[in-house]
């Protein structure tokens, strides 16, 4: 991974999030805890489900959810927030971006174990960290506001990244 991908995931809430979540990906998203995730395939595309709380769900997912929802016909919005970005970083940046973060307790960076996600403060950006594999691969996302991708970027530049190159991918 050379290049660092830029994209717009999917927010799932409301009083039928966990019934949508069900008959999207199955039974297994019960057994998710907040901040906890699973890789399954939806469509034939993988996909990426990351609990957020009882209903709330975030999901990496390159196709039209809100289409393929809306056919349920349930109590829910889903949606591609504008003001939001993913950033995916190789795992090995983490430990220089959890030098610079701060987390409150119970959540904590060090480490962050595999399928598992962590808000946090990057000096003083809010962010929202994700430990997950993407194509058998384990990476790390960063979600944040787009206008302050460029800003965090500066602050977490380090010989670590040398070899790595900002782009927008899916914007």
């Amino acid at each position: 991974m050379n290049d660092i991908t830029i994209y717009h995931p999917w927010d799932m809430a409301g009083v039928d999030g966990l019934v949508a979540a069900r008959a999207l990906f199955g039974e297994s998203v019960d057994y998710l805890a907040p901040f906890q995730s699973m890789e399954t395939v939806l469509g034939g595309e993988a996909c990426s489900v990351l609990r957020l709380c009882d209903r709330n769900f975030r999901i990496t997912y390159p196709g039209p959810l809100d289409q393929i929802l809306s056919e349920l016909k349930l109590q829910l919005w889903v949606k591609q927030l504008e003001w939001m970005r993913a950033v995916v970083l190789p795992v090995d940046c983490l430990p220089a971006i959890a030098a610079q973060a701060t987390t409150k307790a119970p959540h904590r960076l060090q480490p962050l174990p595999l399928h598992c996600a962590a808000p946090a403060q990057i000096n003083p950006i809010p962010a929202l960290l994700w430990h997950h594999p993407i194509d058998n691969w384990p990476t790390l996302e960063v979600h944040l506001a787009y206008r302050q991708i460029a800003e965090f970027w500066d602050r977490i530049q380090s010989p670590t990244y040398s070899s790595v190159s900002l782009t927008t991918a899916h914007t």
